[in-house]
């Protein structure tokens, strides 16, 4: 049943981050032909292939540089949570494909589709590289920031940890944006690959390890 409602969760959450998306693209082109592409759903040069691997280490390392911070982990790791919720379950294949799944999907390539494939594409289209990303990844850094002030973890979080997670977010988000419209010229699979990968190994050592 988890693996299930996992599955069924992530396409769920997948569809609605593509809803403004394909709402937008047909609003302009009047077809449904060529969204995927538009997303950046093709093949990327091997050199984008490559970034994307290469720069799943440099976001964990973003990442958990942060979590060997005591009131991070705290958030991280506590109930309600991605990671929390998966910790209430006994260890076994059918967690690890959960955890998979929603690393990998639920939250990567949702995230991607929407902020990336959409948001990074038409903000750079409109106002160049430099100024397009670093607007796509401010927003990127301010959901998360909003997203753990909602967990309401902690009874308040520390400014300095607030800080540490909107400059971690917005910087990651930069370091994506790059990989989908420089080094995978416009491909989306490098930054979902480096996301993908990044989560995957976040949420295992939370589940595991922590």
């Amino acid at each position: 049943m988890l693996l299930f409602n996992t599955i069924l969760s992530s396409i769920i959450q997948i569809l609605i981050f593509s809803l403004v998306p394909i709402i937008f693209y047909l609003a302009r082109e009047k077809r449904i032909q060529g969204f995927f592409r538009y997303l950046g759903f093709f093949k990327p040069s091997s050199f984008g292939f490559q970034m994307g691997i290469m720069s799943a280490p440099l976001l964990v390392i973003i990442g958990f540089g942060a979590a060997l911070w005591p009131d991070f982990r705290e958030i991280l790791i506590s109930p309600g949570t991605v990671a929390g919720d998966f910790r209430e379950y006994s260890p076994g294949i059918i967690l690890v494909l959960s955890i998979f799944f929603t690393a990998v999907f639920k939250t990567a390539l949702a995230e991607e589709v929407f902020f990336r494939g959409f948001l990074a594409r038409e903000l750079i289209n409109r106002f160049g590289f430099a100024n397009g990303n670093a607007i796509q990844a401010f927003i990127f850094g301010m959901v998360h920031v909003i997203l753990f002030q909602y967990t309401q973890v902690l009874p308040e979080i520390p400014t300095l940890l607030t800080a540490a997670i909107f400059l971690g977010s917005t910087l990651a988000g930069y370091i994506m944006g790059y990989l989908q419209m420089l080094a995978g010229g416009g491909s989306i699979i490098p930054n979902w690959i480096a996301h993908g990968l990044t989560n995957l190994t976040a949420f295992l050592i939370l589940v595991f390890y922590f």
